[in-house]
């Protein structure tokens, strides 16, 4: 991480590069921003995604004064959220730099040793098509080929062992037989008994170099797990003649000699792991319709999971199809094959999948129904515990749980209270430690905490600052902000309340059900939990292990 300034007659350029952990560089930062004058401070943030709460304050400051500020990111999510507190940001986003891949007439997989279950894998996700797909594989040659019939079980595509000089037929996958090389020339397919190459016959390279040739910028070639580099060199005829060339990652082959040739090679255009190979080739043989279908969805989801460890594979199908065809239209991409392979290859358009995806709308005391029937009998309650333990879960950037202390410190209860907030964007918890928010959030969220009961004032607990709001000192050392995956992360206390409002809405019944399990063994046996008005127990079968406590208000107990 580094700090450099750069000062002209007119202009003071701040260039930060890191994340701003290193405790020196934050201090140097903070001390270059508080040496002001006249001169317009330009201040640029190269790799971060979140920026501590000082810096952010300070920045809040001198956008309110009389100097003039402009801010640069090259970050997705800096960019939305300081846009988002009514800082003058710019954002200098990548996007669009992969190259236009043509329309994909012809798929070519080769392997050798540990490919046939990657084949098989691959063949059975393909969309109905009128692209030709040819299927190369070491094989004994005096062993019968099985791979016909055990791909006709798994596809609608015609499967064929060709006889020479077999006309090619749009929706067909070739496979090339025992002891004898593939071809593909002029609308046929031809079988010789030439010498082996790199002592196999067939011979992936034979076959890949031909379909190079027959289908140009219109194949897509694709190198399985195997021995030997047999398929090396026709990965560079594929290139040459403007095709797509995929490679298996090596950490998914038990013999990964061929795939490591291959990448060694540096004749490809990505190195996938096979859910995204699925993705791919399933995407590219569909065609460039922008109509996506759920079997893509879901292959994406699943190389998205293989690829960054996020699971959105159980999110309502829907909710997941509108935000993906609204990032497609934000960006101008053609087609949900561009999408994929933006999504799967740069770290940055899935940053902004990631963003589309992440259910952040909040407020303070929203719903305040619900925390007014919190009020009045629920937390009055509680207050019979020695010690209280909440659970905010889906917190997003910390609204709620800011809410929950101060309705807490309402009531005197909040000096025996613990409040664990938790959501899966690490981004919008950063955000909730900082404690800052947009000055615009204050009426409404005044309004709300009158409706629910209050008294007081909000300012009682937050700073009015220029342009923004800041949470007190009180509240902070009640709460604990981390991240937590509602689907794949366990329970972790035993909680009095658990509030999850408006999250199981998005999940699919069989995650909305591991859910409500979750919260079933997470709450105390006397404890409550509140759900969003448009939810309730009938997801997941939450009737199971909950009995409505102020049904109107979404609001249960632990069932036994």
């Amino acid at each position: 991480m580094s700090i450099t300034v750069q000062e002209t007659t007119g202009i003071r350029r701040i260039g930060v590069l890191g994340e701003l952990t290193d405790p020196v560089c934050h201090r140097d930062l903070l001390n270059a921003l508080a040496q002001r004058d006249e001169r317009k401070v330009e201040i640029t943030f190269y790799d971060a995604r979140t920026l501590p709460g000082d810096v952010l304050e300070t920045l809040l400051d001198l956008s309110a004064s009389s100097v003039p500020l402009k801010i640069v990111t090259y970050h997705n999510y800096l960019l939305y959220h300081l846009m988002r507190m009514g800082l003058p940001a710019l954002g200098e986003l990548a996007g669009g730099t992969l190259p236009v891949v043509s329309e994909v007439t012809a798929v070519v997989l080769g392997g050798s040793a540990d490919s046939l279950d990657k084949i098989l894998a691959i063949i059975e996700v393909l969309p109905a098509s009128k692209a030709v797909v040819f299927i190369v594989q070491h094989i004994l040659e005096n062993e019968p080929s099985r791979l016909d019939n055990l791909l006709q079980v798994r596809t609608d595509y015609r499967v064929e062992l060709p006889q020479h000089l077999t006309a090619v037929v749009p929706g067909t996958i070739y496979i090339a037989p025992p002891g004898h090389h593939m071809k593909v020339a002029h609308g046929m397919v031809y079988l010789t008994r030439d010498k082996k190459i790199n002592y196999a016959r067939p011979s992936i390279e034979v076959l890949f170099t031909s379909v190079a040739r027959e289908y140009r910028q219109s194949s897509l070639g694709v190198l399985l797990c195997g021995y030997g580099n047999d398929g090396v060199a026709g990965l560079k005829s594929i290139k040459d003649q403007g095709g797509l060339v995929l490679v298996e990652n090596s950490d998914d082959c038990g013999a990964r000699n061929l795939t490591d040739a291959g990448i060694a090679s540096g004749a490809f255009d990505h190195v996938l792991s096979l859910p995204e190979l699925r993705c791919f080739v399933a995407s590219a043989v569909a065609g460039r319709s922008q109509n996506f279908s759920q079997p893509l969805i879901d292959l994406l989801l699943e190389a998205v999971f293989s690829r960054y460890g996020y699971d959105y594979r159980n999110y309502q199908p829907g909710t997941v199809q509108r935000r993906l065809n609204k990032l497609l239209n934000q960006k101008g991409w053609p087609d949900f094959f561009t999408l994929q392979r933006e999504i799967l290859t740069d770290p940055d358009a899935f940053e902004q999948m990631f963003l589309e995806l992440s259910i952040n709308v909040t407020a303070f005391f929203r719903h305040p129904e619900q925390f007014r029937v919190l009020r009045e009998k629920v937390l009055p309650y509680l207050d019979s515990f020695s010690s209280i333990k909440i659970w905010s879960a889906g917190c997003a950037n910390g609204e709620e749980a800011y809410s929950l202390a101060i309705l807490l410190d309402e009531l005197g209860m909040l000096d025996k209270t613990q409040i664990f907030a938790t959501d899966i964007n690490p981004y919008q918890l950063e955000e909730a430690k900082n404690g800052l928010y947009p000055l615009e959030h204050f009426d409404e969220g005044q309004r709300n905490y009158r409706v629910s009961g209050g008294q007081r004032c909000l300012e009682d607990w937050l700073t009015v600052g220029k342009g923004y709001l800041k949470m007190g000192p009180r509240l902070p050392k009640h709460l604990v902000f981390y991240q937590h995956s509602l689907e794949h992360d366990g329970s972790f206390n035993e909680f009095q309340l658990i509030v999850c409002r408006n999250v199981l809405i998005y999940f699919h019944p069989e995650l909305q059900q591991r859910v409500m399990e979750l919260f079933y063994s997470s709450l105390h046996r006397d404890g409550f939990l509140v759900l969003g008005p448009s939810e309730g127990i009938v997801a997941g079968e939450g009737e199971r292990f909950f009995i409505p406590y102020a049904k109107h208000e979404k609001i249960y107990r632990r069932n036994g």
